[in-house]
């Protein structure tokens, strides 16, 4: 062999050397490119996916208040059904919240101090009879009681900002519904009386005694007192004890 074809040889050798490591290299960056833009549209639904959980874990789920209503105290501790009122919460409207700085909440009105002293006289119908609503209201208007805050009635001293007793279902939730007069029944009511009242002490639990005797009569319904024993003149001696000494200590 000539040395010109050695040359040739050995030039050949080297190109084709070089060549593969060229096509090494072009083959290791299409691969690289592939993986690094390809499936344009799978890594776009990735960020959208991603987009849409992040959304989702930032927005606030919509809530119901639902606590019992404040006003809607309980009476006696006969259990009867009745319904919970629950308020909407602030909900959001196709991922928007409402402007709460556009309307200020109403403030709230402080909450009144517990009262110091609860009166209170139970009447029950008797024979296990039941009263029905028609009969209640019909006493309870007779009487001068007005249904009013908590679906109950109150006797009501103008100008006050409290009734002077109350008159409530002796069975839980306590409260009447306006329309259901009709249909309602139980088998007795509770008349209470908060002190410090607008009134004397003394002259509210005269005009609550004198008030439960008259519907008991018109209810045919038995006088009872908070023990749910028989009310005696014994114990109606010591109540108005109570209740002058009560007066006495705010004079």
């Amino acid at each position: 062999m000539s040395k010109k074809q050695q040359n040739w040889l050995a030039i050949k050798a080297v190109d084709t050397s070089t060549l593969r490591w060229v096509i090494i290299i072009i083959g290791v960056l299409v691969l690289g490119s592939i993986f690094l833009f390809g499936h344009p549209e799978k890594k776009r639904k990735a960020r959208a996916s991603r987009r849409q959980e992040k959304r989702r874990a930032q927005r606030r789920e919509p809530t119901l208040n639902s606590p019992e209503n404040a006003a809607d105290g309980e009476f006696g501790t006969a259990e009867r059904g009745g319904g919970t009122e629950i308020g909407q919460g602030e909900l959001e409207i196709d991922g928007v919240q409402p402007d709460s700085a556009a309307e200020p909440a109403t403030p709230r009105k402080p909450a009144a101090p517990p009262p110091e002293k609860i009166v209170s006289l139970f009447l029950v119908a008797r024979d296990n009879h039941i009263i029905n609503g028609a009969e209640l209201l019909q006493a309870a208007v007779k009487t001068g009681m007005e249904f009013g805050e908590m679906s109950i009635f109150h006797r009501i001293v103008e100008g006050a900002d409290k009734p002077v007793f109350s008159l409530a279902d002796a069975a839980k939730p306590g409260k009447f519904r306006r329309d259901e007069w009709n249909t309602f029944a139980t088998s007795g009511v509770v008349l209470f009386m908060t002190l410090p009242g607008p009134a004397y002490a003394l002259d509210a639990w005269d005009s609550m005694l004198a008030t439960a005797r008259r519907i008991g009569e018109i209810l045919n319904a038995q006088l009872m007192d908070d023990e749910h024993k028989p009310f005696t003149r014994q114990r109606e001696a010591r109540i108005r004890e109570e209740m002058r000494a009560y007066d006495r200590s705010k004079s």
